[in-house]
């Protein structure tokens, strides 16, 4: 007899660092960052970045069970838009890093961003109820500062 183990994958921690790493590329491409330190790390992060959206996509799209599925297809194509942004930064010149100043990441980064835009169409068509999404927390920061006022 094999024992299945159920494995719990926290959407909401995991897409927001990995909007995290999508600003700390962001900011690289912001502040005048050597090449010749940076240009291979960032293109490992962009990869890493891409497949680790795709691999939240494919996980939230097979589980139609998730309460809050919805709320985190909808955090998760916020982030996708964010990198396509770095992504299209990068491949229209801005920055230290590129295509402009280093023609040879072109086709990369544009591969990247037509992979971006696909995982876009895939959340937008798998959200059950897009219109449900709430605006703005749950809970505003005065009530928060109050149920944590006691905890100090």
């Amino acid at each position: 007899m094999v024992k299945m183990m159920v494995k719990y994958i926290n959407f909401e921690d995991n897409i927001f660092l990995i909007t995290i790493r999508i600003r700390m590329l962001r900011d690289l491409l912001i502040l005048d960052a050597d090449p010749d330190l940076f240009l291979a790390a960032t293109l490992q992060d962009a990869d890493f970045i891409d497949q680790t959206l795709e691999n939240l996509l494919d996980s939230l799209v097979e589980n139609h069970r998730l309460i809050d599925r919805d709320e985190q297809l909808h955090n998760l194509d916020e982030a996708e838009c964010q990198f396509e942004t770095v992504l299209s930064e990068m491949a229209d010149g801005q920055g230290s890093i590129s295509a402009e100043k280093f023609p040879v990441i072109r086709e990369k980064v544009l591969l990247l961003r037509e992979q971006s835009l696909a995982r876009r169409k895939t959340v937008e068509t798998s959200q059950d109820d897009p219109d449900k999404i709430l605006e703005g927390p749950v809970v505003t920061s005065d009530e928060m500062n109050e149920l944590l006022k006691n905890t100090e």
